[in-house]
């Protein structure tokens, strides 16, 4: 019987992301999954360290823009909050994002 070939496989996905992107990519599923930025969020800040200080303010930042958006849908016609904040098949309460530093 032959062998079969054996292929090197890179898995690239989200872990392989820098701090910086995994902020940028979560702020741009916010739009669309809200559970999955706040996962995405919570992996960015868990990774943040005084190596990675610079990045405390952008991700401030980053959660300021995220959390005025999520705001922001209330007030369109075509927003559906139920929908949007459902997370399966199941209705999760709102949650906003928190800061690393309070203002």
């Amino acid at each position: 019987m032959a062998k079969a070939k054996q292929t090197v496989l890179t898995r690239i996905g989200y872990s392989d992301w820098t701090v910086r992107r995994t902020i940028d990519e979560a702020e741009n599923i916010a739009r669309w999954q809200p559970w999955i930025c706040h996962e995405w969020m919570e992996e960015a800040a868990a990774r943040l360290d005084i190596v990675y200080a610079p990045h405390h303010d952008y991700y401030d930042a980053a959660v300021k823009r995220i959390n005025a958006m999520w705001k922001k849908h209330r007030q369109y016609r075509w927003f559906n909050e139920r929908e949007f904040w459902k997370d399966g098949k199941t209705y999760q309460s709102p949650k906003m994002l928190d800061q690393l530093f309070n203002d």
